[in-house]
């Protein structure tokens, strides 16, 4: 079997400038609805560089929280330098063992349940929380209603990564990242919260954002992509280029951008005693 690496895995650093934060009205929808307050403790499942960590430590919540990738662990950890309330354990959230055996009074995890395991995580979440805790998850991914010029792009940009995917792969002995596009077919989300008996859905909400990047910008999120990452792993630097390249004009074909509507969706849970 080929060993795993962590999807994140060098690819930390510009995962942390180019990726989005959470819209402010999630956060405090998130809090009023939930009705945490400052002095609870709040457990984060896969914080990644902390993007959402740091949108509640900002409220002086008590958050402890679970990084799967050393990577981003680090930059969380230099992010929370000002941020006590703040701790960290480098683990998988499935062997994870808290160290104190406490409660929580609320999980909640931004961007990252799809890649745990489905037979876990909601009964550790359950068994983590206090009677009535709440976990609350919540996502993004580009809208449905694609804008007609971004699909053409994105079109052409497949064409061309499939080529020289096709043309100048080489195997570099690297492992395989873990792969998963997070994108949820119809409520698959919903459907899995409820399959698992263990939580009340108490109301999902969602949030559309657009956002308008040029053609490096573009670039660098594509690169945050663990299956984008899985080519470029298997390219050489020049051959990289060369691809970027190519991209990049067409986008300035378009005039030099790429919109993008982003939908937000959040999903505050309660647990069934």
């Amino acid at each position: 079997m080929v060993a795993k690496i962590e999807p994140y895995k060098g690819i930390s650093v510009i995962y942390d400038e180019i990726r989005p934060s959470y819209p402010e009205r999630l956060i405090q929808d998130v809090i009023s609805k939930t009705g945490i307050k400052t002095k609870d403790k709040l457990l984060e499942i896969g914080p990644g560089t902390g993007k959402a960590t740091i949108q509640f430590a900002e409220k002086n919540f008590t958050i402890h929280a679970v990084e799967l990738g050393e990577d981003m662990a680090e930059i969380l950890r230099n992010k929370c330098t000002n941020y006590q309330k703040v701790t960290l354990d480098v683990a998988p959230f499935e062997q994870w063992n808290c160290p104190t055996n406490e409660q929580y009074d609320m999980i909640y995890c931004a961007q990252a349940f799809h890649w745990l395991d489905a037979s876990v995580k909601y009964k550790k979440c359950h068994n983590l929380l206090k009677d009535n805790g709440h976990l609350v998850l919540f996502w993004y991914n580009p809208c449905h209603d694609v804008l007609p010029a971004t699909m053409e792009i994105e079109e052409k940009t497949n064409a061309i990564v499939a080529r020289y995917a096709s043309d100048y792969s080489f195997d570099n002995g690297k492992p395989e990242r873990r792969t998963n596009d997070g994108v949820s077919k119809g409520d698959e989300r919903r459907a899995e919260i409820e399959a698992s008996g263990l939580f009340e859905l108490v109301e999902k909400i969602e949030y559309t954002e657009e956002v308008r990047n040029n053609a490096s910008q573009y670039l660098k999120v594509k690169k945050t992509i663990p299956a984008f990452a899985s080519i470029l792993d298997k390219l050489n630097d020049k051959i990289i280029e060369k691809m970027d390249s190519e991209i990049e004009e067409v986008i300035n074909d378009y005039g030099g951008y790429v919109s993008t509507r982003f939908i937000f969706s959040l999903y505050i849970t309660k647990k069934i005693n």
